[in-house]
């Protein structure tokens, strides 16, 4: 059988176990079970990665990000952000100054999402999101590289999240841009 789909089944039992420690969880806001599952995600990216030159890196971003009441949209082109502090679109435009060849998109769901991908074909994706919807990415975009990265649910889901950007950085550096 080739690495290929034996990865491909080391992964599916992985989700599978996330999956059923979601069901016997008692407390459905609990992030244990998805961070299990992130973290053998992101060593097992990082592994693969190591000592490779990347050229195309991308930066999938949920649209929840953005301030709730802000008048621009930036599910079309985050450069139509103004940079006002309320949201952490500044703050990314800034990651997007320090690390030049990565591209930065804003996702209004995971078809788009998909499209996306399939489109810019990225060597490496940093992914941010809530546990449900970057579990289910990373599964299904499995073989690109994904390296997930939870954002932080302020008010409520879908409105209003917040990312540690120091963690993209963090990455970005680990990875070799």
């Amino acid at each position: 059988m080739s690495n290929f789909y034996i990865q491909k089944a080391i992964y599916e039992l992985q989700y599978f176990w996330y999956l059923l420690r979601e069901r016997i969880c008692k407390n459905p806001n609990d992030n244990n079970s998805a961070k299990k599952f992130v973290d053998f995600n992101n060593k097992r990216v990082l592994k693969k990665l190591k000592n490779k030159k990347l050229n195309r890196i991308s930066i999938l971003l949920p649209h929840c990000i953005q301030n709730y009441d802000c008048n621009l949209k930036i599910t079309t082109n985050i450069n139509n952000c103004r940079q006002c502090g309320l949201c952490d679109i500044s703050e990314i435009l800034n990651l997007k100054q320090e690390f030049k060849n990565i591209d930065i998109k804003i996702a209004t769901g995971g078809t788009l999402a998909r499209l996306y991908l399939k489109e810019y074909r990225p060597e490496l994706v940093i992914a941010v999101a809530c546990k449900r919807d970057l579990t289910a990415g990373i599964r299904d975009c499995f073989p690109i590289p994904v390296y997930g990265v939870f954002n932080t649910i302020v008010d409520s889901p879908c409105k209003n999240t917040r990312i540690f950007v120091d963690k993209l950085r963090e990455v970005l550096k680990e990875v070799g841009r």
